[in-house]
């Protein structure tokens, strides 16, 4: 599958097993496998594919 984990820049997890992100503006919205869904203001600042590992920065 292919499932990534979102961290903040400092490293701490803000959710796992993400599924779907849509990107408007600022605005990041985030689901996971569960549907569950987290809307954030932020930019993304790194996608590590290899890792599954999604930063950004949340303002």
């Amino acid at each position: 599958m292919c499932e990534s984990s979102v961290y903040g820049i400092d490293g701490t997890k803000i959710m796992d097993d993400v599924i779907n992100i849509k990107i408007d503006g600022e605005k990041i919205h985030l689901i996971d496998i569960l549907n569950t869904k987290l809307d954030l203001e932020g930019v993304i600042v790194e996608i590590d594919l290899e890792k599954h590992s999604i930063f950004i920065e949340v303002k």
